[in-house]
């Protein structure tokens, strides 16, 4: 069987104000600073912050046309803040495939998947039946390592 939670490195949120959800984070729970990434296509906002070696990620959706964001916190009233996926860390992209398969072998859904070239690849299974959440598997290049090391406490 090939590892599907193995390499966890990061827990991830879905939220309405990525500058609210850092502040809650930080205040009440000690996660952070947050450094705050506004990616190109304004897409989304993105608050990035690190407890311990486990890194936060908070996505505020502005035009997900994808719905994957969105509608995690879609009818929510005023402040919204859930849990969406874990990110695991792979080294390779044949160990990227491989858990592609064994995710459809079994019967998961793929989400979404691409590339931000030069940066990292990635891969969003919907185990939400299973799991309440998605799981996302990502794997680095250089660009992506020197993104996460602009975060505090960054072990990259």
């Amino acid at each position: 069987m090939v590892p599907q939670l193995s390499n966890v490195f990061q827990i991830a949120y879905a939220s309405n104000d990525v500058e609210v959800a850092a502040k809650l984070l930080r205040e009440r729970f000690g996660t952070g600073p947050f450094t705050i990434l506004d990616p190109p296509g304004d897409l989304m906002r993105i608050g990035l912050a690190y407890a311990g070696s486990t890194m936060y990620e908070i996505i505020q959706p502005l035009n997900d046309t994808t719905g994957l964001y969105a509608d995690w916190i879609a009818g929510i009233e005023g402040f919204a803040l859930r849990h969406h996926h874990l990110g695991m860390l792979v080294d390779t992209a044949d160990d990227l495939a491989a858990i592609r398969a064994a995710h459809l072998e079994s019967g998961s859904a793929i989400a979404t998947e691409g590339s931000m070239p030069g940066a990292l690849d990635y891969l969003y299974v919907d185990t939400t039946p299973l799991l309440g959440h998605y799981l996302e598997y990502v794997r680095l290049d250089e660009g992506g390592r020197a993104m996460f090391a602009q975060v505090v406490g960054s072990p990259f």
